[in-house]
């Protein structure tokens, strides 16, 4: 180039501009991946405006933001910082190459290479404000949108940074600690909001925490502002900014306090049942409709010298005999089908011999009413079938007793003289009396080896045929033995029945009264001697 002028400079750039755009469209095409998909005829008009832009700026002819407004608008179609950053470097590039063939003389060259470094500069300065700008529209909104949607969370969120200072928290967060966020912000979050108990434990949670340990679900008290106590549950993880580093501590918790209260009343509930049925004097347990135990008392436990929870999941015919086992079974099944309670007696081996239950079986219905369980209480009445089975007995035997001694007063035979005996009869006599009337008499005769028998019959009510007939055979009887039979307290009416009746008394010897029948026994009996 031989003329060295600067517009000489110029004419020559606008005369490469070509070449220049055709270098740089193809350049484009293959490294700007945005410019790549727009198309080669989107490319060429972009880079031959901006190649245009670019002398004209040179020459004066444009302000500076001209050319800077046409890399920032690559930016704003889509462009990332990286790709515009790119095109930059392309256009500063090749527009450099053209500038060295210009000039043949070193003061020339870097003249020109200057001024268009610097024009290239400045846009590489200003495409790098438009993306710091927009990061930071980008932050804040993000801020923004971060802080409405944790405001909207109902669990408490509190952010602490790697110091242990409160960064940030929610409406939630205000509400539990009575703190305002803007008085929150920057105080030591473990002093300030936690009983000094804890602090320890939950700073030492928090260096594991941005060490990277695994996160930790845990519980700990805080303290609002009012001195008020709440127990929260938390779930914790780090922050890490852009190089990987942890930079703060993101807590999300919620507020447990009524439901741990209700949780300990609900175990107090629990243990003071529990209590109740170890204690008292009755076997509780409870069964689903497998038959597998899913409750048993301690009393059902001592039963059998089980541990306490070894029953659990097991079912009768797994340590009870096969008889057992089935009558229990079926009385479980019989309740569930009744859909109510009955009652059963139920045959157990226990540890210390067989026991006796009165149980009451029936089942346990959920929320829809269906039967998921059946439930049995049971009570060891043992002792009392014994002292039962022992007062029958008693009983029995008393009666027996009372029997033997009613029929000896009923037929009672006495030795009145050496060889007499007396049965006097009084009442009625039924076909029951005749026959213990023969029996008594036979033996008192055998026994008091007596050779007269009076049967006193004053005081029977009256002589019908039955009766006269047991009194025939008991005479006829105590002759065979030897035994003269001697019928007293025969009066008008009785006589006139035995004759009526045709009663052969023949053999027995009739007096009218008690007094007669014992003077003929006593003079009989001598005058033998």
């Amino acid at each position: 180039m031989s003329d060295r002028t600067p517009g000489a400079y110029l004419a020559f750039l606008s005369s490469q501009e070509r070449e220049v755009c055709a270098a740089i469209s193809q350049d484009a095409a293959a490294e700007i991946p945005f410019l790549g998909k727009a198309g080669e005829a989107e490319t060429t008009a972009w880079v031959e405006g901006a190649a245009a832009t670019t002398v004209r700026v040179l020459a004066g002819a444009a302000e500076q933001s001209a050319l800077t407004s046409h890399f920032v608008d690559l930016a704003r179609r889509g462009a990332t910082a990286e790709e515009v950053v790119r095109a930059v470097t392309l256009c500063r590039r090749h527009w450099l190459r053209v500038s060295l063939r210009a000039f043949a003389e070193p003061p020339f060259t870097a003249e020109g290479i200057e001024r268009l470094s610097a024009c290239f500069d400045t846009v590489s300065e200003a495409v790098g404000r438009h993306y710091a700008d927009v990061a930071a529209a980008r932050c804040r909104d993000g801020a923004a949108r971060f802080r409405s949607l944790v405001g909207a969370i109902g669990n408490v969120i509190v952010i602490v940074d790697a110091d242990g200072h409160i960064s940030d928290w929610n409406g939630e967060a205000e509400r539990i600690y009575g703190c305002p966020r803007d008085e929150a912000l920057g105080k030591d979050y473990v002093g300030t909001f936690l009983p000094p108990e804890v602090h320890e434990s939950v700073r030492a949670d928090m260096r594991k925490v941005l060490a990277g340990e695994p996160t930790r679900h845990g519980e700990n008290p805080v303290i609002a502002r009012d001195g008020t106590v709440r127990l929260l549950q938390w779930n914790v993880d780090r922050v890490l900014d852009g190089e990987g580093r942890p930079v703060a501590i993101v807590a999300s918790g919620y507020d447990v306090t009524e439901h741990r209260e209700d949780q300990d009343r609900l175990e107090r509930s629990r243990a003071e049942v529990q209590a109740i049925l170890d204690n008292a004097p009755i076997v509780v347990f409870v069964k689903d409709l497998e038959g597998r135990f899913t409750f048993v008392n301690r009393q059902f436990d001592d039963l059998f010298g089980f541990s306490r929870g070894w029953t659990l999941g097991k079912r009768d015919a797994d340590f009870l005999p096969p008889e057992a086992a089935q009558q229990n079974r079926d009385n479980d099944l019989e309740a569930l089908a009744a859909g109510r309670s009955l009652d059963s007696e139920e045959i157990i081996p226990g540890k210390d011999g067989v026991h006796v239950y009165m149980a009451s079986k029936f089942p346990l219905f959920d929320e829809s009413g269906a039967p998921y369980a059946v439930c049995g209480i049971a009570l060891d009445i043992t002792a009392r079938k014994r002292a039962e089975e022992e007062r029958a007995e008693l009983a029995q035997r008393i009666i027996e007793a009372q029997h033997a001694a009613l029929r000896a007063l009923s037929t009672p035979l006495l030795p009145i003289a050496s060889g007499v005996v007396l049965m006097p009869l009084v009442g009625a006599i039924d076909a029951a009396r005749a026959a213990l009337v023969l029996e008594t008499l036979l033996d008192g005769v055998g026994v008091h080896r007596a050779e007269i028998a009076i049967l006193d019959i004053t005081g029977l009510r009256e002589i019908d045929a039955e009766v006269a007939t047991g009194l025939v055979q008991a005479a006829q009887a105590a002759a065979l033995l030897g035994a003269e039979v001697v019928l007293t307290g025969v009066r008008p009416a009785a006589a006139r029945t035995l004759i009526e009746l045709g009663v052969d008394m023949r053999g027995i010897k009739t007096l009218s009264s008690l007094q007669q029948g014992v003077t003929h026994a006593i003079t009989r009996t001598r005058g033998r001697r």
